[in-house]
């Protein structure tokens, strides 16, 4: 009996540790049963080589209001080494100048981001017909994204992640929630990621 009652404090302590938390201060990245919540600007994370997702709080792209509410990442096998803080305006940061967006296919989310530091996707969620990340729910205010990344785009094919020939990725997202085009506290996360393989 003690036994059982010690797992299922296990597992419950287990559930509270891992279960996610949106807030305009972090990203979660998830994947399987494992759950992440990203504060720190920087940080280094260990993954299976599969599917995984990024989740993240803003709101709908709203064209015909100017409001152009997007994430922006650049996902290369490059160390990204900018020297980011509060008050960088974006289009000052290497891959994210004006003109730098990788084209989507129309309306289609981005499974499979281009393997490029040169460049970067540009995600948003403006109605279940126009969007490149899905929108999995709210917290508060906000809407929660889901960008669900597959693999990438690299040799000109869709590579899933358990044949992606390198063991590392990086990912730098850029959230501007405001949309005052300046980097703030808990709007830009530059991800490294080691694969399991």
């Amino acid at each position: 009996m003690k036994t059982i009652i010690l797992i299922s404090l296990f597992n419950l302590l287990v559930s509270f540790v891992q279960a996610q938390e949106y807030s305009t201060d972090n990203i979660v990245i998830k994947q399987g049963h494992q759950t992440f919540n990203i504060y720190d600007e920087t940080q280094t994370i260990k993954l299976n080589a599969a599917e995984f997702s990024i989740e993240y709080l803003n709101k709908p792209y709203q064209e015909k209001k100017n409001l152009f509410y997007a994430a922006q990442a650049i996902v290369t096998d490059n160390k990204l080494d900018y020297d980011l803080q509060d008050g960088t305006i974006i289009e000052s940061i290497p891959g994210f100048e004006a003109g730098s967006g990788f084209a989507a296919k129309k309306n289609g989310i981005v499974y499979y981001p281009f393997l490029s530091s040169d460049g970067h996707q540009y995600l948003y969620y403006s109605s279940n017909k126009d969007k490149r990340v899905e929108k999995s729910g709210t917290s508060a205010s906000w809407d929660v994204y889901k960008w669900t990344l597959k693999g990438v785009y690299q040799y000109d094919v869709e590579m899933d992640w358990n044949i992606y020939d390198n063991t590392e990725i990086n990912i730098l997202l850029i959230i501007d929630r405001n949309l005052d085009g300046v980097l703030q506290k808990g709007e830009y996360f530059n991800i490294h990621i080691n694969f399991t393989k």
